[in-house]
């Protein structure tokens, strides 16, 4: 069976912290060997007006370029510590809901709700385990704040819970630009919308896979593959806020 590969976590200039636009996205992505995105704006800049835009948007690039867009939404929580990406064409819920009637509502409009970047804020600390039979994944690997090696707390709860591990770019720019993919099963044919439902219903039912390099992820946490991305961790945060600073230095003198 042939498999997309997605693109997931990934925001567009319809979040108010990214300046993408759908269609740059599609190009720069698909140079990058990817088949599809999971899109998921931000709640706090979303109302039912621009979900409907946004979806439309998506099918509409979608039947243009044959590129899959995926459209879906990233709640968060009312302090602003747990942040649900929900992907699928359910109602928009509104702005903050409570996590436990928003995972709720996602399972019963067959949508794909995912924990997302548990070490944020440590968000980890407040996942409930009565969550994970109306979950459809638990983000092991977040490019944004894990870095080049997966999360071992989410990869743990992935496995106690028998969760779906997945992956996110956490896209707001080209720093998340990185080989990680979700592995779904390819749809044969239909339009953007129909191919992201069958990509949903995949979700859904366990049936994808997250890599890195192209290797299951959960390969990263062991072993010698575990070791190099540990030793490449904890060089890229020795190496991060240095070349942050040279980086504001040559703002500042432009």
């Amino acid at each position: 069976m042939s498999m997309l590969r997605l693109a997931p976590h990934v925001h567009s200039c319809f979040s108010d912290d990214s300046d993408w636009e759908l269609s740059r996205l599609v190009r720069v992505l698909a140079r990058a060997g990817y088949d599809g995105a999971l899109v998921c704006d931000h709640d706090r800049t979303m109302d039912g007006d621009l979900w409907a835009h946004v979806q439309h948007e998506c099918d509409r690039l979608g039947a243009r370029t044959g590129f899959l867009l995926v459209p879906g939404i990233e709640y968060q929580d009312p302090d602003h510590v747990v942040h649900m990406p929900v992907f699928g064409r359910a109602p928009f819920y509104g702005r903050s809901p409570v996590i436990d009637d928003l995972v709720g509502w996602a399972r019963a409009d067959d949508a794909a709700a995912v924990f997302a970047h548990p070490q944020r804020r440590e968000a980890w600390q407040r996942f409930d385990p009565a969550w994970a039979d109306r979950l459809s994944g638990i983000e092991v690997w977040n490019r944004k704040y894990d870095g080049v090696r997966p999360n071992g707390w989410a990869l743990q709860q992935a496995e106690q819970h028998r969760l779906a591990a997945t992956i996110a770019l956490d896209w707001h720019g080209t720093r998340q630009l990185y080989p990680l993919a979700l592995r779904v099963p390819s749809p044969q044919h239909g339009s953007n919308r129909e191919r992201g439902d069958a990509v949903v219903a995949a979700m859904l039912a366990g049936r994808m896979r997250a890599t890195a390099f192209g290797v299951d992820v959960q390969r990263f946490s062991h072993g010698l593959l575990g070791q190099s991305s540990r030793g490449f961790e904890s060089a890229r945060q020795w190496m991060a806020p240095r070349v942050r600073r040279v980086e504001n230095l040559l703002r500042r003198a432009s």
